[in-house]
């Protein structure tokens, strides 16, 4: 039998293991974020207001195998009154809805993993949603996470009306939306950062351009009547020659800008897990010091009494 189930696995293909490992996640997805939610005392707060739902299957009806959806539901904020066209008045509740985290399996097995904001039908931001991540191996999900829930969190504080972000959190924010491939007007924005890189190698090469045609038409006027003529146009195409390899150099870097942007987008997003779980560990701990003192408190005055 396990002979049998041997070679059945060496059989699968690629693509066969990343739909096993996503049936896996989507299997025990609910149980996990769970456990994410109970460990981070932040999360409390915003489910009594939202209500937090975990979905395998997505949100309408949880039949879509390929999606798990974990999200803020809605929530009556105001209320207006609006004339009917007979002239009637009536009163319309107001409602927001929360931010969503989002898992969807490709049909090559890997997965998307999309954070969608909280909005009102006034009040939203720019970005339809944020690519978070892509998933290449579906098995190293679990692992991810909890990563993808603190972004989730910091994400939701920071685009619901009722919304606290912390300090760490608006940095992690700031670094979705410019590390970060963002979704606006249906339409995928190339990210903040490879702009900003590529503009300033842009407008290096630019200026390193003008300032060579500049001097190459100083020289030509100055080199007109003079016996060095034929001496500085040598060093004209010397110049020419030097400045057209850093300008060749300039655009090489500039593709291997997108790279090192990745490359710190790992760094950086390491550093957000580890900054985020440190603040957690100090807020429980602060927790627990006021529920201590409580409690001390309500000794002695029972002893005083």
């Amino acid at each position: 039998m396990l002979q049998a189930l041997d070679a059945y696995e060496k059989q699968m293909t690629d693509r066969a293991k990343r739909y096993l490992a996503f049936d896996k996640f989507y299997g025990g997805a609910k149980k996990l974020f769970e456990s994410h939610a109970g460990s981070t005392p932040e999360s409390k707060r915003l489910d009594n207001l939202y209500s937090l739902r975990i979905c395998p299957g997505g949100r309408h009806g949880g039949l879509d195998k390929r999606k798990v959806e974990v999200f803020y539901g809605n929530r009556p904020f105001d209320s207006v009154i609006k004339v009917a066209g007979n002239f009637q008045t009536t009163e319309k509740l107001e409602t927001a809805h929360g931010a969503t985290l989002s898992y969807q399996r490709t049909d090559d097995g890997q997965v998307l993993c999309c954070l969608y904001p909280a909005a009102s039908e006034n009040f939203r931001p720019l970005e339809d949603f944020i690519l978070l991540d892509m998933v290449k191996n579906p098995a190293k999900i679990e692992r991810e996470s909890k990563r993808h829930w603190r972004m989730f969190l910091a994400y939701m504080e920071a685009t619901c009306l009722d919304g606290k972000p912390s300090f760490f959190q608006t940095i992690s924010v700031f670094y979705l939306r410019n590390f970060k491939s963002c979704v606006v007007d249906k339409t995928l924005q190339k990210r903040k950062a490879s702009i900003f890189f590529g503009e300033i190698a842009k407008y290096t090469a630019t200026v390193g351009l003008s300032g060579f045609i500049i001097l190459f038409v100083t020289w030509a006027k100055d080199s007109s009547n003079s016996e060095r003529a034929e001496e500085k146009h040598r060093e004209v195409l010397n110049v020419y020659s030097k400045i057209q390899t850093n300008t060749q150099s300039i655009a090489e870097r500039s593709k291997a800008i997108d790279t090192r942007i990745k490359n710190t987008s790992e760094k950086l997003k390491a550093l957000n897990a580890a900054v985020l779980e440190n603040t957690t560990l100090i807020e429980r701990a602060v927790s627990e010091f006021k529920l201590s003192g409580e409690a001390e408190n309500s000794n002695a005055q029972k002893m005083a009494k």
